[in-house]
């Protein structure tokens, strides 16, 4: 019988004419009318989606080629197509006994990992009980995740004088207590010291422009300040709270950021995301036969 895999994430806009659906389920409402152009706008200088379905279909199938025949494994989004209950639907029509959702973000949090995870819990309680299930989050430490980050800053960017920025996306001060925070900061941390990057620090990014409580900070643009005003000449963004390129990372890194360094003086980088690269698939297919093997 086979294992279920099912690669659990955020989801995007395939095309343009999918955007609106994709925001308004994701917010929860329907935006008004200026809001939603100004979103479609940034799809726009994307190139008018989000490329981040298609690179968790990738994902999967590379995953589950290197775990074999034992392993049927599947892409699931919350916000959109296929969600969470067609994966557990596929899963249930192809005979799966039992089901490992892999969480694509390695940082817990309520709001987005929680809540993908009570999700999928509650669609199995009411169709399929008999599948067992086991969740796999907060893998932020995984060595070879963190080698894959080392690999990456090496390859394509590695820069003693320069400043390397890790970034995440930011979350409400309330819920700074919760695994989230204290994750990225210690994975920012070994990352940093397996690359030996000598100066280096954490900005939270994508804070709503309406929101209406305080966010997690220091901002990226904070940071930035600071590192133009230290006499620093070059700026590394690492996109670490990211584990595949979306609107956070083209957008708000890619133009945004990078705009406002360049504001700043500032020479900019980006490395980029893990995607489908072959180091990290190495990283998920460890995790998957670790706890593979320790479930009964």
């Amino acid at each position: 019988m086979k294992n279920g895999l099912i690669l659990l994430t955020l989801g995007g806009p395939r095309c343009p004419e999918e955007v609106p659906d994709f925001i308004n389920n994701f917010v929860g409402r329907e935006l008004p009318a200026p809001v939603m152009e100004a979103i479609i706008e940034r799809y726009r200088q994307i190139g008018g989606s989000s490329p981040l379905p298609r690179i968790t279909a990738e994902q999967a199938k590379k995953l589950g080629e290197m775990l074999g025949d034992d392993y049927l494994c599947l892409p699931a989004f919350r916000h959109s197509q296929p969600s969470i209950a067609e994966a557990i639907e596929s899963m249930a029509t192809a005979g799966a006994a039992r089901i490992f959702f892999l969480l694509l973000s390695p940082f817990y949090a309520s709001v987005t990992t929680g809540n993908y995870i009570d999700t999928a819990r509650a669609h199995l309680e009411k169709t399929s009980p008999h599948i067992r299930a086991k969740f796999i989050h907060s893998w932020h430490c995984e060595p070879l995740f963190i080698a894959s980050w080392v690999e990456k800053i090496k390859t394509e960017s590695f820069d003693g004088q320069a400043f390397y920025l890790f970034s995440a996306h930011s979350l409400p001060l309330k819920q700074a207590a919760e695994p989230y925070r204290g994750q990225i900061e210690e994975t920012v941390a070994t990352v940093a010291a397996c690359a030996s990057i000598k100066y280096q620090g954490l900005g939270w990014q994508s804070i709503p422009s309406n929101a209406q409580e305080p966010w997690m900070t220091p901002t990226v643009e904070e940071k930035i300040d600071e590192i133009a005003s230290a006499g620093f000449r070059s700026v590394i963004q690492v996109p670490i709270g990211f584990t595949a390129d979306h609107i956070e990372t083209l957008y708000d890194i890619d133009i945004t950021h990078r705009g406002y360094a360049l504001g700043k003086g500032l020479s900019f980088r980006r490395i980029s995301s893990l995607n489908a690269g072959t180091s990290f698939l190495k990283a998920l297919e460890h995790i998957v036969t670790r706890v593979a093997k320790e479930e009964p």
